[in-house]
């Protein structure tokens, strides 16, 4: 008899967990696509300010504050979905040769640097928190005032996203390849919680 027809809790959790994993996927690829969005405007927005700087000595006003805030917003809008993706560079040479000899060894390994990963982005986030609230609070902007201004703040709280969606990301890989080296979850590793 399958679990469904014993009462289906095993079969509930396993889709309450499928859906989280899901909407947690859903979430980073909205902010993935977000921050394309955001690259294709601010392009746009270069090109303006180079054709009215050199065809009529008008430059936009505050490009580059502007480009200098974005590749931060940007940078930890995207990291969360490019690290689920597994398109963060890696040097694999140590660990494939490890992983051949000691497949159960070379998977520890991997989440123990997976937690260490998940700790650097959750040392970032705390250490980022007492800014934001102060930007927040001061209304702290780049720009001239007068001419024009972009508060901090917003650059701030995607920071503190991007490293909360790259913690949690981590925290998962590191779950999904203990449970791998220890023999537990087969079902679940063949799914891959990294995916």
């Amino acid at each position: 008899m399958s679990d469904a027809a014993e009462g289906g809790r095993p079969a509930a959790a396993a889709g309450g967990k499928a859906r989280r994993r899901n909407a947690f996927a859903g979430f980073l690829l909205g902010l993935n696509a977000i921050g394309t969005v955001w690259i294709f405007a601010l392009m746009l927005i270069i090109n303006a300010d180079v054709f009215g700087r050199t065809a009529f000595s008008a430059p936009l006003p505050g490009v580059p504050e502007l480009v200098r805030l974005s590749i931060v917003g940007i940078v930890f809008l995207q990291i969360g979905h490019t690290l689920r993706s597994g398109r963060i560079t890696r040097v694999e040479g140590l660990s494939a040769l490890i992983e051949q000899r000691w497949p159960r060894f070379a998977l520890l390994m991997q989440a123990g640097y997976s937690l260490l990963g998940a700790a650097l982005f959750v040392i970032l986030f705390f250490s980022c928190r007492p800014i934001f609230v102060r930007a927040w609070r001061n209304g702290d902007y780049a720009g001239v005032e007068g001419y024009i201004t972009y508060p901090y703040w917003p650059i701030y709280l995607i920071l503190l996203i991007g490293c909360a969606c790259s913690a949690a990301q981590f925290f998962a890989f590191a779950w999904n390849e203990t449970s791998r080296a220890l023999g537990r979850g087969a079902q679940a590793a063949e799914r891959n919680l990294a995916r």
